[in-house]
């Protein structure tokens, strides 16, 4: 089994924004996701994006007046982010989330981690750690915004496990998807034409199993107000205040 950042340098990093419906519309869904949270309202100031893969989030959040820091493992990424990024106020990082305080210059005004980044994280030990680290970085009147994919609630069987996640006429992505007690061993498969043969490209991580409820509590526990919890088609929502 691949580590995190195995598996995106190895496999999902050259073909993260193809995989998301294209950079367009991945930009425009985003976008269209922050303003239904509220973003338009929130306090300006520096924007923390953990897990900020192509930049889904970061060009939305610089482009509405946020100085944005933007971490990722995925050195590919990150490259492909900085192309896009322009002149627009966007720092990027290669490094572990728990460790973006050290890039930190002040407090933030907002913190988000979205996709499926909170699952990445080894274990729920974890994703209390990065909640109390976010808690106590954000400014009064901040707010972290979370998004990540229910595996917990709903457990798919059979033949269900097999997603089909994206295909074109020489590209085609499937995910399987494992399940054990506290995680999903999510084995992603690229099959890509050669002239007249197929070539298949694999790997498998961990993503861990969270629901709603069990965030919303750790959010809570630090010391945060939780304002929005949502949760359409598996993608859970939240957003927490710093009093």
């Amino acid at each position: 089994m691949s580590s995190v950042q195995a598996h995106y340098d190895q496999l999902l990093g050259p073909v993260y924004t193809w995989m998301a419906g294209g950079w367009n519309a991945a930009l425009a869904r985003n976008c269209a996701l922050l303003d239904s949270l509220g973003l338009a309202t929130w306090p300006r100031g520096t924007a923390v994006d953990l897990g900020c893969g192509s930049g889904f989030q970061t060009i939305p959040l610089a482009d509405a007046g946020f100085d944005v820091l933007a971490l990722d493992l995925c050195a590919s990424l990150l490259a492909e982010l900085r192309t896009r990024a322009g002149a627009r106020s966007i720092h990027t990082v290669q490094g572990d989330l728990l460790n973006f305080p050290a890039h930190l210059t002040g407090n933030a005004a907002l913190i988000v981690c979205m996709g499926d980044t909170l699952t990445h994280l080894p274990s729920v030990g974890a994703v209390a750690a990065l909640i109390h680290c976010a808690a106590a970085c954000l400014a009064p009147g901040g707010r972290l915004v979370l998004g990540f994919r229910d595996l917990a609630t709903h457990e798919l069987q059979g033949p269900q496990r097999f997603i089909p996640v994206r295909s074109e006429p020489v590209r085609i992505f499937t995910c399987f998807l494992d399940y054990r007690p506290d995680h999903v061993e999510v084995s992603d498969l690229i099959h890509t034409r050669n002239g007249d043969q197929w070539q298949l490209a694999s790997s498998t991580y961990r993503k861990l199993r969270l629901t709603a409820a069990q965030v919303g509590a750790l959010l809570t526990t630090a010391g945060l107000t939780l304002e929005h919890s949502s949760t359409e088609q598996g993608a859970v929502r939240l957003v927490a205040l710093r009093s």
